[in-house]
């Protein structure tokens, strides 16, 4: 790494590692998968899997309805994309970024290819731990594809009675 703190391309500090949902998924398994993961922000993308928005514990909490779990059965894509969302790119600067998180009065930006594509999330903690020297090595010139993680809800098989099949 060269150069000062600000000058650093984002690409060098953002997370990559990331837990996406889908816009058709529930709020209740955004909610779910975020809480057992230990997730704070997780991207929104397409069936076909071009980024959408970013989900965060912020906007769950708010959208949270009083009536219980049931009525958060509503997709993420009605809790997202009603904002214009700033984004920045790799080669952009952590200074760029964190001007942009300020002026937007949010804690997170998503790094987004020229093409569109998420290339990761830059969040308040990877500035932390930039500035502390905690950071992930990263080639010259090299971005990480993210790791996107997607998890299905397995439930038990049913008889057409309406009971659980016992495991075979």
């Amino acid at each position: 790494m060269t150069g000062t703190l600000e000058e650093r391309p984002v690409g060098e500090a953002m997370s990559t590692d990331l837990l996406a949902v889908t816009d058709t998924e529930s709020a209740l398994l955004a909610w779910e998968l975020m809480r057992q993961g230990g997730y704070h922000h997780v991207p929104v993308l397409s069936a076909d899997g071009c980024f959408i928005d970013v989900l965060d514990a912020e906007t769950l909490a708010a959208a949270w309805d009083s009536g219980g779990p049931d009525r958060m059965r509503k997709p993420v894509g009605a809790l997202v994309g009603h904002r214009p969302l700033p984004h920045v790119r790799p080669a952009d600067s952590v200074a760029t970024a964190a001007r942009a998180m300020l002026a937007a009065e949010t804690d997170f930006l998503p790094v987004l290819e020229e093409d569109g594509r998420l290339a990761g999330l830059f969040t308040a903690r990877d500035l932390i731990a930039l500035a502390a020297g905690v950071h992930r090595p990263a080639r010259a010139g090299h971005v990480p594809a993210p790791t996107l993680y997607r998890i299905e809800p397995v439930l038990p098989a049913r008889h057409p009675q309406g009971s659980a099949i016992p495991p075979s």
